[in-house]
């Protein structure tokens, strides 16, 4: 992967120069998220040398990245990819809508996986992050807020970067599944999830006595939910093992029956799989 040439840093570290920020005037608030507190420190340390950024919270996990982004609305989140509970990807796929911050991943990955944002135009800093490569994304960033065209695109360009088998293979499964709360991403333990149906062409995880919308495709979900925990039943339907109390046939019919009280018919071609995997 080839990169620009920049010219060196000014005295003490400090990016010379004029300091674009948002169209208002004020600077760009920014949110770093990493599980790592020394990588945050450093990036904290590497934006402080730069006048157009403010840096307004810092989160160790996706939930708490979600979380801090509802409540302080920065301009930028910078997405360390790999973290506990959510990926950085899995994050921004969440983060959509007016007022959406603009993503900068942050990313350890090796050069075929970076290929895929390359490919996707999505702004990415490898680590260890360097001084001229993070003076050349806060520059491309500042143009893009100022033309008002923020995170437009991002969204489907997150979804083809998961996508890409060579970051799918860096991404650990899903430990807690994110769904849609009111004006909110919840974070659901999944031996919290019964059941993942599809219906009128959304797509509800059922918990608790409640329905919550997710943001996924089932056979998305098949890929990223880990090993042996949820079961397909039917085309429109994944089943939590654990939430299963008993099964039989009736009429010629495989049923499932949960500990929620509700019922899931597997379908004629899923039948045998589901048997093979309730042994």
């Amino acid at each position: 992967m080839r990169m620009r040439r920049h010219a060196p840093d000014g005295p003490g570290g400090r990016v010379p120069g004029p300091a674009p920020g948002h169209p208002d005037g004020r600077r760009l608030k920014a949110v770093i998220a990493d599980d790592e507190p020394r990588a945050r420190q450093f990036l904290a340390r590497l934006l402080s040398e730069h006048d157009e950024i403010e840096l307004v919270g810092e989160a160790k996990s996706g939930g708490e990245t979600l979380a801090l982004v509802t409540r302080l609305s920065p301009d930028v989140v910078f997405l360390d990819i790999q973290m506990p509970d959510l990926s950085g990807l899995e994050v921004a796929r969440h983060l959509t809508g007016e007022g959406a911050p603009v993503v900068v991943f942050v990313t350890a990955f090796d050069q075929h996986a970076v290929e895929a944002f390359e490919v996707a135009a999505l702004d990415y800093l490898l680590k260890p992050i360097r001084r001229e490569r993070l003076s050349e994304t806060l520059r491309r960033l500042a143009q893009e807020i100022q033309s008002g065209k923020r995170a437009a695109r991002q969204e489907a360009a997150v979804r083809s970067v998961l996508a890409s088998p060579e970051v799918q293979q860096g991404l650990e499964p899903l430990r807690r599944l994110p769904v849609r709360f009111r004006r909110e991403v919840r974070l659901l333990d999944l031996d919290q999830v019964a059941r993942i149906v599809s219906r009128d062409r959304v797509v509800l995880a059922c918990a608790e006595g409640r329905e919550y919308l997710v943001d996924y495709t089932l056979q998305e979900l098949e890929g990223r939910l880990p090993a042996g925990q949820f079961v397909r039943a039917h085309r429109a339907a994944l089943v939590n093992i654990d939430a299963i109390e008993s099964y039989g046939g009736e009429d010629g019919v495989l049923v499932l029956r949960l500990k929620d009280g509700s019922r899931v018919e597997a379908s004629e071609r899923r039948a045998a799989e589901v048997r093979r995997r309730l042994r």
